[in-house]
């Protein structure tokens, strides 16, 4: 049962994408998260099918605590090999993944749209669903290597070492002479996603360069910031600049949707719109009851 509240905010958020000249969408981790399997929690299914070899040597119970092993373990990777044993069958089961539902119903919904979009994820799920010429993506992803030392700026396509290396792997252990080094020092190579060693180079620049194009797009037209499972642990890369963006242009709206953090500040009130309800739930109504309706309307 839909309630009236729901109802009337998700009407409000159809006429506003749709009487919109353009649409920004900004997506963070809630967008995977909230259909995709679970990195953070012990116990996933997913996560217990795919590393289960890992698992069981090494008890870390998510895809995020292998990350970070010794701090929720207490013990550290063993040797090379498993460490990058972990490392390819993560790239191997995100570049693998089918394109998530939220991801399905948010093309459909901006199918008639002027759209971009900007992405803090790494998990290609944008990349897969949209044109490569339309996604920024800002903090790397992982359909990519760099040199872990950094030696030189490009960054390289994997998928195909990645597909061949995967096969290589048993119990979880990849032999360490099969392991990606750089083509130009040696050294081992490393996944470009943010961290430690992140290379900000070219590659980098081109995306954040993208971001900067789409906002000056956005200047002076009906433009529509949406912001999709952004939370509060890094709001200065969407949530504070779609909040000032929006501030900026009189002709803009500020939505947000978060089933914690959907917040509109006191100074938008009048052009934003708090979506405080599941994400999942939300595309799907508003591709299915929400545009579509509206569009009947007319």
């Amino acid at each position: 049962m839909i309630n009236s509240d729901y109802r009337a905010t998700l009407q409000k958020m159809a006429t506003t994408i749709k009487e919109a000249d353009y649409v920004i969408v900004g997506g963070a981790a809630g967008m995977s998260a909230a259909a995709g399997p679970d990195w953070y929690n012990p116990g996933d299914p997913t996560y217990l099918e795919k590393f289960k070899a890992i698992e069981d040597k090494y008890h870390a119970g998510s895809i995020w605590r292998n990350g970070y092993l010794e701090q929720y373990t207490g013990k550290n990777w063993e040797n090379r090999g498993d460490l990058w044993g972990f490392k390819l069958s993560l790239i191997h089961f995100v570049l693998h993944e089918p394109v998530y539902q939220p991801y399905q119903d948010l093309k459909a919904i901006l199918k008639d749209k002027d759209y971009d979009l900007i992405t803090t994820n790494q998990d290609v799920q944008f990349s897969k669903a949209f044109p490569n010429k339309d996604v920024a993506t800002i903090q790397g992803d992982w359909s990519y290597f760099q040199c872990a030392d950094k030696c030189h700026d490009q960054v390289y396509p994997n998928q195909t070492v990645v597909d061949q290396l995967f096969l290589q792997i048993k119990n979880g252990h990849l032999p360490e002479n099969l392991i990606p080094r750089c083509p130009k020092c040696g050294a081992e190579m490393l996944e470009w996603v943010r961290g430690y060693e992140f290379l900000e180079g070219q590659h980098y620049n081109n995306q954040y360069a993208k971001y900067r194009q789409f906002i000056q797009k956005a200047e002076g037209k009906k433009t529509v910031y949406l912001e999709l499972g952004v939370g509060m642990m890094t709001p200065m890369f969407i949530k504070e600049p779609f909040m000032n963006l929006t501030y900026q242009n009189p002709q803009a709206t500020y939505i947000t949707v978060n089933p914690k953090d959907a917040i509109v500040p006191r100074e938008l009130t009048d052009r934003g719109i708090a979506v405080k309800y599941d994400l999942v739930k939300v595309l799907a109504d508003l591709k299915e009851c929400g545009i579509s309706r509206v569009s009947a309307e007319d």
